[in-house]
């Protein structure tokens, strides 16, 4: 144990954490001492430590916290990371701990309990809902509102999860020991606050624990209502009704808005329960429905106002009411003309108006207004979930709920001229029923056929979308409406539009207006016809005159804000995705391109100084990535130009460890280099760069591997003679050790060692073939996974038919082709060896394989085997098996004639072992698929799409989906083969042979 792993040094270097100047250091010092035995309880004593300052306690709580997010548990689960010594430790004084702390501090170790448990819990850490029951305590609420708090965000974790036997194991294991408690504190807290109806005090720790009980109670029956729940529904759906009518001047402040209070968090949380049991377990709740029904109605029109606090209760309350809609046996409720024209004026009428609180959300935080608007966003509202109703309405009876919306309609329309908000209502009702079913991320692909979207728009909305003098949420909802209705209006109507969008890209428009006119642009230009091959609808001469215009309006509303925070300019991720989906329109016809370079690395410049929006950052990533590619595609000689401008900003960005925009440095820096003439050599720029990359630390971060990996192999290919001394081709063949060691991460050792071989010389190669065949059996024996076994078939596949390769020659495509490479690396383990690992892994897996590109490689890779004289004399025995096996394959060959073979710019050899195939005829056609991968900035890899690396095919001349000539390369290897063997194939086999052509 150093000496600074002590009671005494660690809360020193803590203080110096807390010091901007000091922090880095210090946190250095920390992640050097964090493995070592004693630190994680040492930290977790100074948090409980009174004599140390609030500061250093709650630094120490959270660098435990995060100690165990990061290093509790192998990725594997089979290993701790931490010391057993101290595992065991923490977790048997840790609730105690967490119990004497003040409340902030109890937050942060309550959160390392619960990843704990996520890790543990039940198989490692039996005892600990035990030890959680054992300190609920009937009179001290303060303590038991702590344990069913952590408690909750234990089980909260079994709501989205996939049924299963341990599942519901550990459910089970859970009831058996506290549904008693939970019982009789339910009771007792329900006498209790009646009790304390005039105690203010007392009363809000009481329904705060209630709370927690409603919660854990969702909990218990989110995967299957437990008997337990069933024998007692009537007692505790009893106290359940209780609360959802209950009222107390005392803790529900209905005339302010600050802060929900707790009465409405309870209620809400009351409502989910319903709904559950509404829509999972109605039969048994069935004779209760009607009650909660009317419950909720009243809930609605008479408890909840339109104040911001109550706007979650009322979303689930409506959500409720749409779930009871969907049950036949209570529909008649909503199908008579009264009963409609009721909901409308009492749920739907009152729940879409606009509020002061929205109007004053538009003007202070329009962003934010613009995230919570969108459909399909995360953001629930009122406005969204009354419109499920009527949709749900409609579909119970359409011409009855149509004829009685338009009236309403109409009704607002007459009315536009004295309040505008009048005509907002109206257009957002319209919209609600013309829209057939929900509105996803490529708009309504049916609509209402009783009325018709483009006749309203000509004469209710588009002069909206011309004039500048009416309300801008009026201007607002004109834009939404092509966005909504997009795919009902022609390509000739969207074309006429883009120039009336393109003009409120200016700062004379509201923040949501023009951000709104960029959303839009956006989703126009992604838009793909609706056949099979999903072609782009727009292309780059469509767009032609509309290019600079646009471009030179959208940086300019990005660069209003450079004077002011990087978290102000980066606050506006819809107008740099509009730009970068220009950008990928226009392709190669637009020729301003070093000009758009500048502006993004001077966005990126500031944005560096504080990194605070990862789809901003991603966006803009995105767009020099399509720069690049195609400028290097019109003309191969841009990509010197595109290096002298961009590598010094991306060499400034790994230099100052802006760790936000490492991974997508490392990608651009690889691309350009990809793109570099391999006759050129590695330019001087990258040289540098070497040691660092192969250095521990630069590891550390999982965003960064895939992104070093792919820029390491750029480098192996463009200068092999860089490794040929053992001291330079150890660290980097180290690195492969550790990559293949990782079950997340051994893909990229795959995809490194795959160039390694191809490039590096084999004389230089050769002391350590020995060493690299041990690593890839050690992982066959001792931990594989299927994916694991995928990749290392596809592997051994891809450098059987390395010469094949027409577009790329490779140093060693001789010396590892053809199968003898193979044999002897596995037998130089063990002489004979190489039979095992082809009966057990070559051949089962060469079908089981779904990548039609893996499958092409592995299936011709075997037939390659079958012409190797090793392998008929040392391995005759397995000739008939690999021909039996490549017959029945090709007979059951699936899906090949469906799949896409691409082609992506800039492959290289270690680009992917067995990556995925397939692209849209977009470079970002998929762009909303991969929009949720970069939520938050971390460890996780955000994948530039633009420039995404195509796995190396080494029968890149066959398509994947070529099913002919797969089928005849395969038939002509077996015709080289001695006619002894064929005679000793099955008469099946040799029948599907000659169907076959053979």
């Amino acid at each position: 144990m150093s000496s600074q792993n002590s009671l005494e040094t660690i809360p020193k270097i803590l203080e110096q954490s807390l010091i901007s100047q000091h922090s880095k250091l210090a946190e250095q010092t920390l992640r050097s001492i964090e493995n070592e035995v004693g630190f994680s309880i040492n930290l977790l004593h100074l948090v409980a430590s009174k004599n140390l300052s609030a500061s250093i306690r709650l630094a120490a709580a959270l660098y435990f916290k995060n100690l165990v997010k990061r290093k509790w548990i192998t990725e594997d689960g089979n290993n701790y990371l931490l010391p057993l010594e101290d595992v065991q430790k923490i977790k048997s004084e840790i609730v105690d701990i967490m119990l004497k702390l003040p409340s902030q501090l109890q937050l942060q170790i309550g959160e390392a309990i619960t990843l704990i448990a996520e890790c543990d819990f039940p198989h490692n850490w039996p005892n600990l809902v035990d030890t959680l029951v054992e300190k609920l305590s009937p009179t001290d609420f303060v303590t038991t509102k702590t344990i069913l708090l952590v408690s909750h965000s234990i089980f909260k974790k079994w709501r989205p999860l996939v049924r299963s036997d341990d599942l519901f194991l550990e459910i089970k294991l859970v009831l058996e020991k506290f549904v008693e408690p939970f019982l009789h504190l339910f009771i007792q807290l329900d006498k209790l606050i009646d009790e304390s109806k005039t105690n203010e005090a007392q009363l809000i720790i009481y329904l705060e624990n209630m709370l927690l009980l409603m919660q854990i109670y969702y909990d218990f029956n989110c995967q299957d209502i437990p008997e337990f729940f069933e024998d007692h529904m009537n007692e505790l759906m009893a106290i359940v009704y209780k609360y959802l009518n209950y009222d107390n001047s005392l803790v529900l402040k209905k005339d302010e808005d600050e802060e929900v209070d707790v009465l409405i968090k309870l209620k809400t949380s009351i409502i989910e329960l319903l709904s559950l049991y509404v829509t999972r377990y109605a039969d048994v709740f069935d004779p209760l429905i009607q009650t909660f029904i009317t419950a909720v109605w009243d809930l609605i029109n008479n408890f909840a106002t339109r104040q911001s606090k109550f706007d979650l209760l009322v979303v689930k309350a409506l959500n409720f009411l749409t779930s009871v809609v969907k049950i036949p046996n209570y529909q008649s409720i909503f199908q008579s003309e009264s009963s409609v024209n009721e909901i409308i004026e009492k749920i739907i009428l009152p729940n879409i108006m606009l509020r002061q609180s929205d109007e004053e959300m538009f003007e202070d935080e329009p962003i934010l207004y613009v995230r919570s608007d969108l459909e399909g966003s995360d953001f629930d509202s009122r406005r969204k979930s009354a419109t499920d109703i009527l949709r749900e309405l409609k579909e119970l009876n359409s011409e009855l709920l149509t004829t009685t919306v338009m009236k309403y309609v109409n009704q607002f329309l007459s009315l536009s001229a004295s309040d505008w908000k009048n005509k907002d209502t109206a257009i957002y009702l319209f919209s609600s029923l013309a829209t057939k079913g929900s509105v996803t991320n490529i708009g309504v692909t049916s609509t209402n056929v009783l009325v018709d979207v483009v006749d309203f728009f000509s004469k209710n909305v588009a002069n909206d979308l011309e004039s500048f003098d009416v309300h801008p949420i009026l201007q607002v909802d004109a834009i939404k409406y092509i966005y909504t209705f997009r795919n009902q209006l022609t390509k000739e109507q969207l074309i006429a539009t883009l120039p009336r969008l393109i003009k409120h890209l200016t700062a004379k428009s509201h923040v949501v207006v023009y951000t709104y006119a960029a959303i839009t642009i956006e989703k126009l230009l992604s838009m793909t016809n609706f056949s099979q091959d999903h072609k782009p609808l727009f292309n780059k001469s469509d767009i032609a005159s509309f290019v600079n215009e646009s471009l030179t309006n959208l940086f300019n509303l990005i660069l209003l804000n450079s004077n002011l925070s990087p978290e102000k300019l980066a606050e506006n991720e819809f107008l740099v995705k509009c730009i970068m989906r220009i950008l990928d329109t226009c392709k190669d016809s637009f020729n301003e391109r070093t000009a758009i370079i500048d502006q993004l690395l001077q966005i990126l410049k500031i944005t560096a100084k504080n990194p605070s929006n990862p789809k901003f950052t991603h966006y803009i990533f995105e767009s020099l990535g399509l720069l690049i590619k195609y400028g290097a595609q019109q003309d191969s000689k841009n990509i010197n130009q595109y290096m002298e401008h961009i590598i010094p900003g991306l060499l400034s960005i790994l230099s100052e460890d802006v760790q936000e925009f490492v991974p997508y440095s490392f990608q651009i820096l690889a691309f350009l280099l990809e793109n570099y003439p391999k006759s050129s050599g590695l330019p001087q720029t990258y040289k540098p760069l070497i040691q660092p990359l192969m250095s521990p630390s630069v590891w550390q971060f999982k965003g960064n591997i895939p992104g070093i990996t792919r820029l390491l192999i750029s480098i192996v290919e463009h200068d092999p003679s860089l490794f040929i001394d053992a001291n330079h081709l150890t660290p980097l063949l180290g690195v492969f050790q550790n990559l293949l060691a990782s079950k997340a991460n051994d893909s990229y050792g795959f995809e490194l060692i795959q160039s390694i071989l191809l490039n590096i010389p084999m004389q230089s190669m050769q002391p350590f073939l020995n060493n690299i065949a041990r690593l890839f059996l050690t992982r066959l024996q001792k931990s594989r996974t299927e994916k694991f076994v995928k990749k290392f078939v596809v592997f051994f596949s891809t450098l059987a038919t390395a010469n094949l390769s027409d577009d790329v020659q490779f140093i060693n495509s001789g010396a590892v082709s053809g199968g003898d490479f193979e044999i002897q690396l596995v037998d130089s383990v063990q002489a004979g060896l190489f039979m095992q690992i082809f009966n057990s892994f070559m051949l089962p897996t060469s079908s089981a394989l779904a990548n039609l590109q893996d499958k092409k490689i592995v299936n011709i890779g075997l037939s390659v085997f079958l012409l190797n004289s090793t392998f008929i004399t040392n391995y005759s025995t397995l000739v008939v098996p690999t021909i039996e096996k490549l017959v029945k394959n090709l007979t059951l060959y699936e899906g090949i004639s469906k799949g896409n073979s691409t082609s992506t710019f800039g492959a290289g050899a270690g680009a992917g072992v067995g990556a995925g195939v397939g692209t849209s005829a977009s470079s970002l056609g998929g762009i909303s698929d991969f929009d949720s991968d970069f939520a938050v900035f971390g460890s996780n890899y955000s994948k530039i799409v633009s420039i995404a690396n195509a796995p190396f095919d080494p029968l890149a001349k066959i398509k994947n989906n070529d099913y002919e000539t797969i089928r005849s390369t395969i038939v002509s290897n077996i015709k080289k083969i001695n006619v002894s063997f064929l005679q000793q194939l099955s008469a099946e086999t040799q029948e599907s042979l000659k169907q076959l052509g053979f």
